[in-house]
This record gives C-alpha cells, structure tokens and sequence, in this order.
C-alpha cells in the first residue's frame, strides 16, 4: 500500500496549453489545485497540498486526469515533466527554454467522467495531443477509436458510418481527396495510417525519413483527430467546451440542480410558477469572478420575491438594509442577470459603516463595468454565473468613480458623518 504523507507535491507541466500568468486555484475531484505561473527559473506547476489522506501516486493520478481535461477542453498540448515532494514549502521545478502562451481565463470547463472508458481515452486523447511525433500523434487519436470498438472490421465500420458527421472543415476537405482516389476511409484509414504506424513487417509502412509518407500522414491527421474528438463527445459522453458554451446551461446550473428537473421544466414552459414552490438559501454572496470577495456582498439574506415568465427574480440584502440588489434568472434563455447599475441599490444614512459599504459598492461597480462576470455563491458551492459586462453606448467616468472612492475612505478614516452619492 502507498504511503500516506502530509506535504506538498509539485508537477512542472510542459505544452503549449494556456497557462495562468498568476496563482488561481481550481477544485478538481476533491482536490485543490493551485496552477503556479512560469518564472524566469522555473517552470509552470501545479501545487498540492497532501493532507495525509492521499498518497503521491494518488495525487499524480489525479493531477494527469485534470491535464487531460484541459487538453480535451482547451485542444491545446500539455503532459508531466517532473514532480516534486517536500514536508516543508513547496519544492520549485525547472524549465527548458520552452516558450508558453499566457491565459488568465478562468478554467471554467474541466471534465472528471467516471466512466473508465471515458477516463481512458481522454488519457490518450492528451497523450496524442501532446506527443512531438507525427507518426504517435496519429496512432494515439485511432487508440481513443480502440477504446469503443475493439475489434478492426467494427472500427472500419464505424469510421464509415462516422466521417459524414464531421464538422471540421480540413478534416471534410481531406475525406474528399480519399473518396476522390477511390479509397474506402474506413480501410484506408485503418491499413494506410493505423497499422502502417504501429507494424513494420506489411506494405504499407511509415517511414519516418520518407518525407512522402510524412506529409501523407500529415494530411490524414485532421480526419483522425476529428474521428477521436467525436468519439469522445457523442459515444463516450464528454461534451467538448464548445458545445458546453453553445448549450450555455453553465449560468444557472447550480440553480437548476436545487430547483430540479420538473420545476425548470416548468420554468421553460408556459406553467404559472409562484415565488413560494421556489426555495433558494437564506444567505448568498455575490462577487466577481477573478477578484477578492467584498465584505459588504458577503451573506446577504436571500429569497424569491418574484417569479414571471420564466424569470426568477432574487432579492438579496444586508441585515441594516445599507445594500440591497436583485439578480434575475432567465430560464427560457439560460441567462443570469445582474445590473449593478440599476438592481443594486445603496442607502446611505451618514455612518461610518454605510460609507464602508458605499466604498464596496463602488468598487463592486468598477470591477463590473469593466467586463465583470457576476457570481452568485453559496457556502462554497457557485450557483450560478453570469457573462462578461460588454457596455453599449456608454463610457464609465472612472475619474469621478475614484473620487467618491476617495471620499468614503477619508469619512472612513476621520470617522465622520456625511452624505455622498454614487454610479457610474
């Protein structure tokens, strides 16, 4: 059995995935997983925190399953280089001169399936994508087509029954050529790519110094690839992240989870939905996605006040009535909404502690205006999100925003009372 220890293990990551030009954390199967920017000396990691629960190779396991889920979402190359473990601080890993493209996204879409098929063939998926050789690029794209059909004449005919629901247009393009030479794809594929890379002893073979047999190779791959990706999406079940944003069911998930199937049915419909059948936690947060939580929209009471057309309006606010804001949920559309313009609202009755909430809100609107995306929290667990802000027809006076900013925090220094306005 392998130990159990307490520490923290590090895993240098190489590939040219998108990689956080910051700290940011990201829970995955239970783990928390913080993705450590490249430095000038080291190279891009990953750090866990081992509680003694886990042993390494538990933790490794899981960290490779988290880099195939990103390999799947984000289609971009990524693999191990080498990992740590130190009782102390974390241990630091060291980099080629490999370069790397910065993204400070947040990773909003990693897939954990508990379908071992599904587990394993992302594993190869991240394998193929991340190998720097052709001819095993390939042949880890026809293993992922192994893992649903496991014998050759059943993967010649599901590749048949298959090329003609493809999207990618290189992949439509070169399936054209194939059929144009008089070629079965499902043979052709299988004899000219599949057991042309794996043997050498049968006619066809890859010869990795034959620059024909490269670029002939080179121009299959996308028809391979494309083979894989719908393999994993439509036979395994693991959404690609473009169809995951297409569905756009990811704003009010959480929500929908609490209020189950049959109440969201009824929601989309053209049934009447009272406030009272909706139930919602007494405290919610809001905050915006990348920044700090604001005290003042921290655990504010929560509830249903108004329900219409598939619109569920949420009316949240603070004990002392100092802040009170209102999110809609479009279920029709799947959309959250939070106008931190017109739905929030700030009473300013001359204290100290109505100042501290004036700055919140002001800073609260700052980050919004400038593409924020809402959050709605629940101790821990995000229920739903909103889309960036993107502003029509109006340009925020910033200057004036940080002069009332300036303002509050001078009342809240000197402990005075007063009176000041905010917006936008």
């Amino acid at each position: 059995m392998a130990e159990l220890r307490r520490g923290f293990f590090r895993m240098g990551i190489r590939g040219d995935v998108g990689w956080p030009s910051k700290e940011q954390e990201v829970t995955f199967k239970g783990l928390t997983l913080k993705l450590m920017p490249e430095t000038e000396s080291l190279a891009p990691s990953i750090v866990v925190r081992l509680d003694g629960t886990r042993s390494q190779d538990e933790v490794r396991q899981v960290l490779q399953e988290f880099l195939s889920a990103l390999v799947w979402a984000r289609d971009r190359p990524a693999a191990e280089t080498f990992s740590t473990f130190c009782t102390g601080a974390p241990l630091g890993v060291g980099k080629g001169p490999t370069a790397r493209m910065i993204d400070d996204s947040i990773i909003e879409y990693a897939p954990a399936p508990e379908n071992p098929k599904a587990k394993l063939a992302l594993a190869l998926y991240r394998e193929a994508r991340s190998v720097n050789m052709l001819p095993y690029e390939f042949l880890g794209y026809f293993k992922v087509l192994n893992v649903i059909r496991d014998k050759s004449p059943e993967q010649k005919t599901w590749i048949r029954e298959t090329v003609g629901k493809l999207t990618d247009l290189d992949a439509k393009k070169r399936l054209v050529e194939i059929a144009s030479a008089g070629e079965d794809a499902g043979d052709y594929l299988y004899v000219s790519g599949r057991c042309a890379v794996a043997h050498a002893f049968s006619d066809p073979v890859v010869n990795p110094d034959d620059p024909e047999d490269v670029r002939r190779l080179s121009q299959d791959l996308p028809v391979i690839k494309a083979l894989a990706r719908y393999a994993i999406e439509h036979e395994l079940g693991v959404q690609s992240e473009t169809t995951v944003w297409e569905e756009h069911l990811y704003e009010l998930e959480g929500f929908r989870e609490r209020f189950g199937p049959d109440m969201v049915a009824r929601l989309k419909g053209e049934d009447e939905v009272k406030a009272e059948e909706l139930s919602v936690p007494e405290v919610l947060s809001l905050r915006l996605q990348g920044h700090e939580q604001l005290t003042s929209f921290s655990e504010l009471r929560a509830s249903v006040d108004a329900v219409q057309g598939g619109v569920v309006q949420i009316a949240l606010g603070d004990s002392e009535a100092r802040l009170r804001a209102w999110v809609l949920l479009f279920f029709q559309e799947e959309r959250l909404i939070l106008d931190a313009v017109g739905n929030v609202e700030v009473t300013d009755d001359g204290t100290v502690e109505a100042a501290r909430v004036g700055i919140d809100y002001l800073e609260f609107l700052k980050r919004w205006l400038a593409n924020g995306v809402t959050e709605v929290w629940s101790e821990g667990e995000r229920l739903g999100r909103s889309e960036p802000v993107m502003l029509v027809n109006m340009r925020p006076d910033w200057d004036s925003l940080d002069v009332q900013i300036e303002e509050m925090k001078k009342r809240v220094e000197q402990g005075s009372e007063g009176s000041t306005t905010g917006g936008a």
